[in-house]
């Protein structure tokens, strides 16, 4: 990871607005939609407007953990109220029709950035952490993390930050909750999520073909 985020390849984007457009330097890894001028996947997927959503907003949990003055709130939600009711969509992708500016991104440098702070931070080097984790709630206009904050509360913090930054994007909340052996918080958001769900179970068709990977993972 310190050799991405040295590369002179990639550059931080300091401009909240500019984050998801194509041609920013801050950009490891995007998929072009198939044909030209098309929308990416994401932004018609979470899109919902004067009308209940039909498939997925965004939880209430995670509005709620964005402050009103976090720009990530301001330029990547959008609240939508049909009578007493009000949803929030995600708006990271903005461009629905005649894309232009728009690829779906995979990889972008502020995950490599939280992933080396998180290993500094288990190591328990907070100050060489911090710079990796600020420059994000900079942008968000956040208020930094002070080189007094503890280990525990800097990787708390951590997680709490990929939440914010990462919200619909390739499933980057389970890999971390996982990572950080917290997979029991999806209870509080998904009613039917069970603990043995941290594991896939073997496919019985290999464990037919080699007995010794039985015992099966528990809960299948």
């Amino acid at each position: 990871m310190k050799a991405i985020v040295q590369s002179p390849l990639y550059q931080f984007q300091n401009d909240i607005t500019k984050v998801f457009t194509k041609t920013g330097t801050h950009i490891l890894w995007q998929l072009k939609p198939k044909n030209n001028a098309d929308a990416v996947k994401e932004a018609s997927l979470y899109y919902f407007a004067n009308a209940a959503p039909l498939y997925v907003a965004l939880s209430p949990s995670l509005v709620s953990s964005l402050a009103a003055v976090d720009l990530r709130k301001q330029n990547w939600t959008a609240p939508v109220t049909v009578g007493a009711n009000t949803w929030y969509r995600a708006e990271k992708y903005k461009a629905r029709s005649n894309n232009s500016t728009e690829y779906s991104i995979i990889f972008r440098l502020e995950e490599a950035y939280l992933l080396l702070a998180e290993s500094l931070a288990r190591q328990n080097r907070i100050a060489d952490a911090l710079p990796y984790i600020n420059p994000i709630r900079q942008r968000a206009a956040q208020p930094l993390l002070s080189a007094s904050i503890s280990q525990q509360v800097l990787l708390n913090e951590i997680v709490s930050e990929s939440r914010k930054e990462f919200f619909t994007e390739m499933g980057h909340r389970f890999l971390t909750l996982k990572r950080f052996g917290l997979l029991s918080n999806l209870m509080q958001t998904k009613p039917n999520w069970k603990d043995h769900h941290r594991l896939w179970p073997v496919p019985q068709k290999d464990i037919l073909l080699n007995s010794n990977l039985n015992p099966q993972n528990p809960g299948y």
